[in-house]
């Protein structure tokens, strides 16, 4: 994909308004105490914003099959669905410091988001990245607007934006065992080769390990097309998918960063989940010959088989990434909540206008967050307790007649043999309803016959 050079230049003129004329003003009063001096008010607390608050910022649930409670699960992908992502030819417009990694070329998503990581904010969230990497890609020409998902619905899109376990603020010392799988695919013998993913993924290095990761070869992998790494085609991708989440345990924390081709196909299966009725995939390296990985397959590797109390982030930075992990919650800005928070960030104003603001808007969404969550437990524990009785009534069922029963219905058979000559037995009504109760049927036959 070509590089996107134009840059938006934004001018604010600014109006000086004419002196008015005022009528002379008596002198004050003489009185016994002076007058107090006005408060001061912090600016911080009292600007104001220009643009409207919109609806109110939160998580939305698009796909309740796939939640997954008790582990903390982020995809930050490059752009939605429908979109294409781009690899820029010149990272340098980024304005990325030396130590971030190599020059050159590289992924808008990666470097976008690398470019939040070292700006001169240090209190960045989930929430700022997201909107500082979207306005700086918008304001240079990239059409592409980033998304972020989650597994469920305890993400908080408040907190510090980090690639360890939330448990850990951010402070490696309290991070428990770290793994990290970093992918590059230049695609260079195909007719579709990209130039900076290799790239990508030695700066995605050297930012997880900046936070904490470690790079022995247990803790980190690397898969690149370069003839040096471990090449990622479709099976040693899967198989380090797999490696990444095998073993997790509670507190640890766990690290994806994909950099390369993405595609949109459509959905066959007949009770698809997905909102467009397509199938997003990564393109392994020998994606010609072997095919594409889905995000169904995605998930049930790298989300539905999470251990409880393990962190996941993952960065696409490819085409068609917004659902690339097919994760129940979905975290996109419309419009005017974008332009709303990227004022807010650039004025420096607190999350709703105050800390007062802020305080009122965690209480009075605290009640509904609440019920909510123990809605979800009340249905989960009602589905275990229902398909508990289910399997101890069908063992009861299947386990009629009882033996005191059994031993009466003998009885009641051998005298009536004896009296009537008929021979009365219960059997199946056919070879296959043997389990069933409603399956049993009195026979009655075989006269003199025992």
């Amino acid at each position: 994909l070509a590089s996107h050079q134009a840059r938006l230049t934004c001018f604010s003129a600014t109006r000086v308004p004419a002196p008015r004329r005022m009528a002379p003003v008596p002198p004050p009063m003489a009185s016994k105490k002076p007058p107090r001096p006005a408060k001061r008010t912090s600016s911080k607390i009292m600007m104001k914003l220009d643009t409207p608050v919109g609806d109110p910022i939160k998580l939305v649930l698009t796909t309740p099959a796939n939640v997954v409670d008790h582990v903390h699960v982020v995809l930050l992908s490059g752009c939605k669905d429908s979109q294409e992502s781009a690899d820029v030819s010149a990272t340098s417009e980024f304005g990325l410091p030396k130590h971030a990694g190599p020059a050159g070329a590289g992924g808008a998503c990666t470097n976008a988001m690398l470019m939040t990581v070292h700006d001169d904010k240090p209190d960045d969230t989930w929430l700022s990245t997201l909107v500082t990497m979207r306005h700086w890609l918008h304001k240079n020409g990239y059409p592409q607007v980033p998304k972020l998902s989650c597994a469920n619905a305890a993400f908080d899109w408040r907190a510090p934006f980090s690639l360890l376990h939330p448990h850990c603020r951010a402070n490696p010392k309290k991070a428990g065992r770290t793994r990290a799988l970093l992918i590059g695919i230049n695609y260079t013998n195909s007719d579709s080769p990209l130039d900076g993913a290799w790239n990508d993924v030695d700066k995605a290095k050297k930012f997880a390990v900046a936070s904490g990761y470690k790079e022995d070869v247990s803790s980190m992998r690397v898969l690149r097309d370069n003839g040096s790494d471990v090449s990622p085609t479709k099976v040693n991708i899967k198989k380090a998918l797999k490696w990444l989440v095998n073993g997790a345990s509670k507190g640890d924390s766990l690290f994806l960063h994909f950099s390369g081709h993405g595609v949109s196909l459509k959905d066959k299966d007949a009770f698809s989940d997905e909102a467009d009725g397509k199938d997003e995939c990564l393109a392994p390296v020998d994606f010609e010959k072997m095919g594409f990985i889905k995000d169904d397959d995605l998930f049930a590797i790298l989300v539905q088989s999470l251990a409880p109390g393990v962190s996941l982030v993952a960065v696409m930075d490819c085409c068609h990434s917004g659902t690339l992990l097919d994760l129940g919650y979905d975290f996109t800005l419309n419009d005017a909540q974008f332009e709303h928070e990227r004022e807010r960030i650039a004025k420096k104003v607190p999350l709703n206008g105050s800390v007062a603001g802020e305080t009122a808007h965690a209480l009075v969404h605290f009640v509904p967050n609440t019920a909510k969550t123990l809605g979800r437990v009340v249905v989960k524990t009602l589905d275990v307790a229902c398909e508990a009785t289910s399997e101890v009534l069908q063992r009861i069922a299947t386990s009629i007649p009882l033996r005191g029963l059994r031993y009466g219905y003998d009885g009641v058979r051998d005298a009536s043999r004896r009296l009537t000559g008929w021979r009365v037995s219960v059997g199946a009504a056919n070879a296959n309803a043997h389990k069933a109760v409603a399956g049993y049927v009195v026979v009655v036959g075989e006269f003199g016959k025992k």
